[in-house]
């Protein structure tokens, strides 16, 4: 056989092989994600487990055929709520074998990406990351999705992979202006917030549902409240 014809064969056989590498890609389950604190604001660290064995709907994988190389990058896409810095840490953990390991991994905008953690041919059942000092968003509520991929295998983009991020605990008191029993007054609302407070944030108060003062000699009189309250800024808090 020419020397030709047998590199026409090795570049046939490499295109068949890298089909079939690509050809095995897949989508597995959906990332789980936890965090040591959920409250916004607050520099915590992230757990995020990679099940590759699972489909989307809770089928089995080719994962035992489709092995990772030595290229093979795991990558985790933080929500847009997030704003990563670089003082992030990163470890992880292969096959739930209860080791953790450190990886000076890269970021790249809301993405984290580990590499350097396969040899040729491994078989991966599944990898935790474990991100530390990462920023919790504000303000709180629902975030979006995280999402990833474990070289040419993605994540499912699920509707459970995702963090509720509630507020941080704040003081508040009221006083009356002036402060004389049997008369008319003004309640002045302060709030001292723990943390920072979205220029397009709301706050509300709520009453007693019997709106009765617990000092009150009469016990048939009620506060003056209509469906309305008008607004004041009878404290360093503007108050509707």
């Amino acid at each position: 056989m020419s020397s030709k014809i047998k590199g026409n064969v090795c570049i046939v056989l490499l295109v068949i092989c890298i089909s079939l590498y690509f050809a095995n890609a897949f989508t597995f389950a959906e990332l789980k994600v936890s965090a040591a604190s959920t409250t916004t604001n607050v520099v915590t660290t992230y757990t995020i487990f990679y099940d590759r064995t699972k489909n989307t709907t809770g089928g089995n994988t080719t994962y035992n055929i489709t092995p990772l190389n030595s290229s093979s990058n795991v990558v985790l896409n933080f929500p847009s709520q997030f704003s990563l810095s670089s003082s992030i840490s990163c470890l992880y953990q292969i096959n739930t074998t209860g080791a953790f390991l450190a990886n000076t991994c890269t970021l790249n905008g809301n993405q984290v990406i580990y590499s350097g953690i396969f040899t040729a041919s491994t078989i991966l059942a599944n990898i935790t990351l474990q991100i530390s000092n990462v920023l919790n968003p504000y303000p709180a509520g629902k975030t979006s999705i995280f999402t990833g991929s474990i070289g040419n295998d993605n994540s499912s983009n699920g509707v459970n992979a995702f963090i509720n991020v509630v507020p941080a605990a704040s003081v508040c008191g009221f006083t009356f202006s002036p402060n004389y029993v049997y008369s008319t007054e003004n309640m002045i609302f302060t709030l001292t917030t723990v943390n920072l407070f979205p220029s397009t944030g709301t706050i509300g108060i709520q009453f007693p549902l019997t709106k009765l003062w617990s000092q009150e000699l009469d016990s048939t009189r009620i506060m003056p409240i209509n469906s309305s309250m008008v607004c004041n800024n009878q404290s360093v808090v503007f108050i509707c």
